[in-house]
């Protein structure tokens, strides 16, 4: 086994991939679920990650008008940069297709804020600005929930700064991703 000299200890707690694996395996296993169905779900306490389908076209977001608040995203713009990128996750056939993930501490508001058309200063998809509700559909991820089948045994704190970004890596980069 190989030891590094600054750290002579090899790594006792699983690597990131296993963790990456393990919320993949959920997932396929979850059923996609909408926005309310999501707000009945989640607990206003529940830390994790979700992941934001649709089975609209690349179109659709080209096509969408830019929005009033500049924290934004801009569909069309960034739509159009992300449209013919290797490593983009593409719409299939009559499919949904993950054009977004994200995570967040209270993971309800966070969710619901995506749909929301905001005047703050915080940074949303505000998809509600340019779609239906019902356009879209929901997965997602409790932290420190072993027992819920959308649930995970591991602290959200562990796993914030890197997980949403290694899946993304690992799966595609969502068309509607800025960072």
């Amino acid at each position: 086994m190989f030891r590094h000299p600054l750290n002579p200890h090899p790594q006792t707690e699983p690597s990131l991939k296993s963790h990456v694996t393990e919320v993949e395996l959920k997932l396929r296993d979850q059923k996609l679920i909408s926005l309310d169905s999501a707000k009945q779900e989640i607990l206003p306490s529940n830390s994790g990650f979700y992941w934001i389908y649709t089975k609209l076209d690349i179109n659709d977001f080209l096509l969408s008008p830019k929005p009033n608040n500049p924290t934004h995203i801009d569909f069309s713009n960034i739509s159009s940069v992300h449209q013919n990128l290797k490593h983009i996750i593409h719409k299939g056939e009559d499919e949904y297709w993950c054009v977004y993930n994200g995570k967040g501490k209270q993971l309800r508001n966070r969710v619901v804020a995506e749909f929301s058309n905001t005047k703050g200063k915080t940074g949303t998809l505000a998809l509600s600005r340019c779609f239906k509700e019902d356009d879209f559909k929901l997965k997602y991820i409790i932290c420190n929930a072993p027992e819920s089948p959308n649930g995970i045994s591991i602290a959200y704190e562990s796993l914030q700064r890197d997980l949403e970004r290694a899946w993304r890596l690992n799966n595609g980069w969502p068309l509607l991703s800025r960072a």
